[in-house]
């Protein structure tokens, strides 16, 4: 039985230095620091630790994560890691105010769909009303409700415009 050279390289350790492409430099620096945040959430999550990190990218833009968050560890390791009970109150009242805010917001939206909700079914009541109770879209409708001369020459002129326009862009001649 004869081995096989390995076709590719595999995984390979790369060097530990500056890239010089920039390009290169923002793109490892995208995917590195999102691995680096989600294994820092994992040890958040998995051990219970409290863990904060600082990035900033080669533009200079901080990347920030934190668990709790990253106030509340930092006030802890400024403070000599005694836990202190009002930041950490503080960071829970953060969070209170941050799900309440949130909730807010969705009442709101879902307020505005109720009200626009009602508002399609009071117009479809008044479009049954008028006598468009057949199913029938505005435009199969008549144009003679409370057109004026001027608006139905204006409608017709629009009429044979359009039907020019469709005319040249399918290629035939428009009907006469």
């Amino acid at each position: 039985m004869a081995e096989e050279k390995k076709k590719t390289l595999g995984r390979r350790r790369t060097e530990c230095k500056l890239i010089d492409n920039k390009a290169a430099r923002e793109v490892t620096f995208s995917k590195l620091h999102r691995g680096m945040f989600r294994k820092a959430s994992e040890l958040a999550i998995l051990c219970g630790a409290e863990v904060a990190i600082i990035t900033f990218s080669p533009h200079g833009n901080p990347f920030v994560f934190g668990h709790p968050s990253p106030d509340a560890v930092i006030n802890r390791y400024l403070s000599g890691g005694v836990v202190n009970q009002a930041s950490e109150a503080a960071a829970a009242a953060a969070a209170l105010h941050t799900v309440n805010e949130r909730k807010k917001q969705y009442e709101d939206a879902v307020s505005k769909l109720e009200e626009v909700s009602r508002v399609e079914i009071e117009a479809g009541k008044r479009r049954a009303a008028a006598g468009n109770s057949d199913g029938r879209m505005w435009w199969n409708e008549d144009v003679d409700d409370g057109m004026g001369l001027e608006e139905l020459l204006y409608y017709a002129d629009s009429l044979e415009r359009l039907m020019k326009m469709i005319a040249d862009r399918v290629g035939s001649k428009p009907r006469a």
